[in-house]
């Protein structure tokens, strides 16, 4: 597994002093045996996963019940050329934290690697 490095979105609002905004997408070709996202910090982190020409299932694994009693992994299914997001909110319960040594991460999982490409966004 590889661990996504960190971005956090910059806030442009009644604070911001610069003329110009924006950032990169921070894309990374989805690693074989899966992705260890940082999460866990701001108001929660946006995942996005792409599809180039294959579609593919997209695991993320919920290691806690929800609040409904059950441990249900979250499956986002993409199309062969799909862009889809989830945004995992940082409620305080930790639902998806695989944690241990993996502390402030979710293991996400694919079914095929070969066109999917993810990128994740802290939302301050």
């Amino acid at each position: 597994m590889a661990t996504l490095a960190r971005v956090t979105l910059t806030e442009v609002g009644a604070r911001f002093t610069g003329g110009t905004g924006g950032q990169a997408a921070g894309y990374q070709a989805a690693a074989g045996g899966g992705d260890k996202v940082p999460i866990g910090s701001g108001r929660g982190t946006l995942i996005r996963v792409k599809s180039a020409g294959t579609g593919a299932t997209v695991t993320f694994d919920s290691v806690r019940t929800s609040e409904y009693g059950q441990d249900q992994n979250v499956v986002m299914t993409l199309a062969a050329t799909d862009e889809q997001e989830i945004f995992i909110v940082n409620d305080g319960s930790n639902r998806f934290d695989a944690g241990g040594v993996d502390a402030g991460l979710v293991n996400v999982t694919y079914s095929q690697v070969v066109t999917i490409s993810i990128a994740a966004k802290t939302i301050p």
